[in-house]
Formats: C-alpha cells, sequence, structure tokens
C-alpha cells in the first residue's frame, strides 16, 4: 500500500512539474555535452551526455504539449515536425508529407508571358 501512495505521488509531482523540470535539466546537460566537446574532443561520453539532454529536453516538451496541447515553444514544434520524430509527437505538427510537398506547383515562364 506504501508503494503505490508513493508511486501516486511521484506521478502526480512529474505531471505537475515535470516538463519544466525536464527541459531545464534537459538543456542543463546539452550545454555540458558540447562545453566536454569542446573542451576535451569528441569523447563518446560528451556525445552521450548531449544525446541524453536532447532526450530529456525533447521529453519535457512532450509533456507540456500533452498537458496544454499546445507547444511551448516554436524550437519544440520545429523538432517535433522533423520526419519520423513527428510519429511521437502527442498534438499535431508542422510537419508535411512528400506527396503534400510534391503536388506544389510552380507558374511556368511561358504562361506568365502568354496573359
Amino acid at each position: 500500500m506504501a508503494i503505490a501512495a508513493i508511486i501516486a505521488v511521484a506521478a502526480l509531482l512529474i505531471w505537475g512539474f515535470g516538463s519544466i523540470i525536464a527541459r531545464l535539466a534537459g538543456a542543463i546537460a546539452v550545454f555540458e555535452g558540447l562545453l566536454r566537446i569542446g573542451v576535451t574532443g569528441s569523447t563518446p561520453a560528451a556525445y552521450a551526455i548531449l544525446a541524453a539532454g536532447l532526450v530529456i529536453w525533447m521529453t519535457g516538451h512532450w509533456i507540456w504539449a500533452f498537458k496544454h496541447k499546445a507547444w511551448r515553444t516554436q524550437l519544440a514544434l520545429t523538432a517535433y515536425s522533423l520526419p519520423g520524430i513527428h510519429h511521437l509527437a502527442p498534438i499535431p505538427t508542422n510537419h508535411t508529407t512528400k506527396q503534400a510537398q510534391r503536388t506544389a506547383v510552380w507558374p511556368s515562364n511561358r504562361t506568365e508571358m502568354n496573359r
């Protein structure tokens, strides 16, 4: 019974403060990873910290978007609009399919000259 209460309190804290904490922790980890790459060079640990920071940061934005049904920043919307990642988004993004991109028609010069 005590374990269920601990899980319930943890879930409430994550729901209430998880997006802010995850975005802040992710930004700090990204900064640390970039700093390590700049100071110590390209090491696997530096890239692992950088990747973990990006995942934590994106998780924070995912929680925010799920709760508020809106993207917190334009950067988060752009990140979740990338091919492949848009499938993970909890709300619609700006992703356009290749089929929609191919249907765009540009006016030709001949058509404009004949007018």
